[in-house]
């Protein structure tokens, strides 16, 4: 029950730190990538004309627009916007990692997708972990306060009845 009872106190104050952590969540936003004409020709001297980030920060359900008005097409990972085409897409944290991209000079950028909301998951292993410890330390404490708290019999190191010795010493 002990250990039980810590993991339940773990959970609540893991919960409670994770609604605070997640509290002002915004909403979905849409995120419009304009890519004009030439774009490829500065991207390919090594400039930034679209101001891209070499890690982009997003939330979960965001929505990323490309708009492709270059004669070429581009790529962002998997993704394939070809020219003069407006491509969307709802960004999840499962797509978030380090993508080949025509869009970069460096040739690649890193999608650091957060999860928008409560996720529980994300308190899971603190709580059978830290939980689960707290209550083996209490449980182990308790035991040894408790042995601690039991008088010995020393009577068996005395070699007698101490009763007998008692009324012995009276009389």
């Amino acid at each position: 029950m002990l250990i039980a009872g810590s993991m339940f106190v773990v959970f609540v104050l893991s919960s409670i730190a994770l609604l605070i952590y997640t509290d002002g969540s915004r909403d979905p936003v849409v995120h419009v990538l304009d890519i004009p004409p030439g774009s490829w020709e500065l991207i390919s001297r090594g400039e930034n004309p679209l101001d891209i980030p070499p890690t982009w920060s997003f939330f979960a359900d965001d929505i990323l627009v490309l708009d492709n008005r270059d004669t070429v097409a581009h790529t962002l990972g998997n993704w394939y916007v070809p020219p003069n085409t407006i491509r969307r897409f709802e960004l999840q944290p499962a797509f978030g990692g380090f993508f080949t991209c025509s869009l970069h000079p460096s040739g690649g950028v890193t999608l650091d997708i957060q999860p928008r909301d409560y996720d529980f998951s994300i308190i899971a292993w603190p709580v059978l972990g830290f939980g689960f410890s707290v209550g083996v330390t209490l449980w182990v404490g308790l035991t040894v306060m408790r042995s601690l708290d039991n008088e010995p019999d020393v009577s068996e190191y005395l070699g007698g009845d101490p009763k007998a010795e008692q009324e012995s010493s009276v009389t």
